[in-house]
């Protein structure tokens, strides 16, 4: 089984290309450039430099957020029009699922971290391979206060801008994901659609959509403009 992944849920393009003993191919940037310029030129030279065409994928897999709002967006059109021109199957992961997928042997608590902004953060605990909270939005110094008597480590794009802050606390119980595990990437996501692959538990097409978890900012300024409470 051959699963083509992307995630565009943050500053990182990724793309992967993966089967079930090892990971066959991956590119990911990670600049100022719009998702939405690279994304489709990356994909095409990682399947040619893999020797690989799109109709060998059997599978797509794509991360459906938390993240950038306009990323998500990106991906999700991405890869619902090659799953539906392929009349193959897909999958949608949390990109908190999937940076948190990188520690599964670890016996410590994971925290992804993703910038929500407004001193807020995407988030979402693990412990033991188990997911223990929902995806959620939450004030940073209020999940630091939650995870301070536990051993965990910090990973996701959010560590960019909270590093200073997390080691400012100078806890030994703390650590920070390594630089090649910190971030989000489509390998992982390509892993957890493995599992849910394996299982035949695909998404429908026409029904999967982004986790926004929260209005985006327009919306908020519009509801608030007319009086919505929401």
């Amino acid at each position: 089984m051959k699963i083509l992944a992307m995630d565009t849920s943050s500053v990182n393009a990724t793309v992967a290309v993966s089967d079930e003993n090892r990971i066959l191919g991956e590119y990911t940037i990670s600049n100022d450039r719009a998702h939405s310029q690279i994304i489709m030129p990356m994909l095409e030279d990682m399947l040619r430099l893999s020797s690989i065409t799109v109709e060998c994928i059997d599978v797509f897999a794509v991360a459906v957020g938390p993240g950038s709002f306009t990323g998500l967006r990106i991906g999700m059109a991405a890869m619902k029009t090659l799953a539906q021109a392929m009349s193959k199957p897909i999958i949608g992961v949390s990109s908190l699922d999937s940076v948190a997928a990188s520690f599964f042997c670890s016996d410590k608590y994971i925290c992804p971290i993703f910038d929500a902004r407004r001193n807020e953060v995407y988030n979402a605990i693990y412990c033991k391979g188990e997911k223990i909270t929902k995806d959620r939005v939450i004030d940073f110094d209020e999940l630091l206060i939650e995870m301070a008597d536990k051993e965990v480590i910090f990973a996701g794009d959010g560590i960019i801008k909270y590093r200073d802050t997390i080691k400012s606390f100078n806890k030994s119980n703390w650590y920070l994901a390594p630089g090649n595990l910190m971030m989000q990437r489509a390998s992982s996501v390509a892993s957890v659609a493995f599992e849910r692959a394996k299982e035949n538990k695909f998404d429908n097409l026409y029904e999967l959509s982004p986790i926004y978890i929260r209005l985006s900012q327009a919306e908020r300024e519009y509801n608030i403009a007319h009086g919505i409470n929401c």
